[in-house]
């Protein structure tokens, strides 16, 4: 048995290298084609995107069903870095950084680029996101209530029927628990990679935005011999916009 394990482990060790010197064999005498320019050395970001998420735990009925539900979560979108928010109200708002927006005016939805000599190409791109502080989440259709009796804390139904029920609630965002999405811009849209920096909150997973938090872009494409990476860091800030409930 022993004499088997041996010669089995030896063939295939044999298996192994030949298969390398085979690879190898092929690779030489090979041209590689140089890519465009903009695929190594794009590192831009088309968008962050902020969202907010609740878990609802038998707050929901299910009129055909008879039934409460026992786990529903609901997404929603909050804003874009690509969008502005605007104050639609009639008296000033002051965002979470101190901000005031006087009526008709916006904020967010650009690029603020900060000479700084510690950064990759002396640059910090400071990406700022505002979002509403509440938000309306909905059922997956009008065959599926919140039920009112079923909240506590600040909340509102959105057009309640006679028992108090609606396809719509009106909550305050978690804010320690938003999710952030982002797309890279092209040709490196697979090209690049995301590197949060000092503890910041994964990308796709619920994190604490109440303070900015740093990522590092870096494009991992095939580059001719001598082009260092291209890389780049970015600095999301999530401001908060007090919104009526």
């Amino acid at each position: 048995m022993l004499k088997k394990n041996f010669i089995y482990k030896l063939f295939l060790g044999f298996a192994l290298l030949g298969g390398l010197f085979t690879f190898t064999s092929c690779e030489q005498g090979l041209e590689f084609e140089e890519a465009p320019e903009a695929n190594y050395s794009e590192v831009g970001v088309n968008y962050f995107a902020v969202r907010s998420r609740e878990l609802f735990e038998n707050k929901i009925y299910a009129i055909n069903w008879d039934k409460w539900v026992d786990y529903y979560i609901d997404t929603r979108e909050l804003n874009r870095s690509t969008n502005a928010w605007k104050n639609e109200g009639t008296a000033p708002v002051t965002l979470s950084d101190g901000t005031v927006l006087q009526p008709g005016e916006s904020a967010g939805g650009t690029i603020d680029i900060v000479k700084n000599a510690s950064m990759p190409g002396g640059e910090l791109h400071i990406i700022t996101v505002v979002v509403p502080d509440h938000v309306t989440y909905s059922t997956a259709n009008k065959g599926y209530l919140f039920d009112g009796s079923k909240f506590t804390g600040s909340f509102k139904l959105i057009n309640p029927d006679a028992n108090n029920r609606s396809q719509q609630v009106r909550l305050p965002i978690k804010k320690k628990e938003l999710v952030v999405d982002m797309l890279f811009a092209a040709p490196a849209t697979y090209d690049c990679v995301l590197e949060p920096q000092d503890g910041a909150p994964v990308m796709g997973k619920p994190g604490d935005f109440t303070k900015p938090h740093r990522y590092l872009v870096k494009n991992i494409a095939y580059r001719p011999k001598g082009v260092p990476q291209a890389t780049r860091m970015y600095e999301l800030r999530v401001v908060f916009a007090p919104v009526e409930l």
